[in-house]
């Protein structure tokens, strides 16, 4: 008769651990590195953890700059020239923020340099005429 061997509930030298993903599971080990019960949990930790805090404010100010572009590439697009004059409360209507931009650029024209704020791709610059705003979009 042979004898059973008996199974041991740890077989394992490693400790118990805590997933470090937040979900407070334990879990016992198979590497000496292994922080997470399994990749599931990794991924979450990785998509949730500290990285997205860090980005989460360039991220907003980023969308308000793609938001800007597109709403200035749809009234370009609608003139067919190289550059659109209109009145600045049409594209203030369509949620345009005049204080999110990437850089400003000095552009000359007739011996005047004009100031343009530049988005990704187009640039506008904001002036007034006889109490009502224009705003005039180029293509860069």
């Amino acid at each position: 008769m042979m004898k059973q061997k008996k199974k041991s509930e740890d077989p394992s030298p490693l400790g118990m651990r805590t997933c470090a993903c937040g979900c407070k599971i334990e879990f016992q080990p198979t590497r000496s590195d292994q922080l997470h019960l399994n990749s599931k949990h990794y991924n979450y930790a990785y998509n949730h953890g500290p990285r997205k805090n860090k980005y989460a404010r360039e991220n907003s100010a980023n969308k308000v700059i793609r938001k800007n572009d597109r709403i200035l590439e749809k009234y370009f697009k609608a003139f067919k020239e190289t550059k659109a004059i209109l009145n600045f409360v049409i594209v203030k209507g369509d949620g345009f923020d005049e204080g999110m931009f990437t850089r400003i650029a000095g552009i000359k024209r007739d011996n005047v340099e004009l100031r343009f704020h530049t988005l990704y791709k187009y640039c506008y610059r904001i002036f007034k005429q006889v109490d009502v705003f224009y705003i005039e979009i180029i293509e860069l």
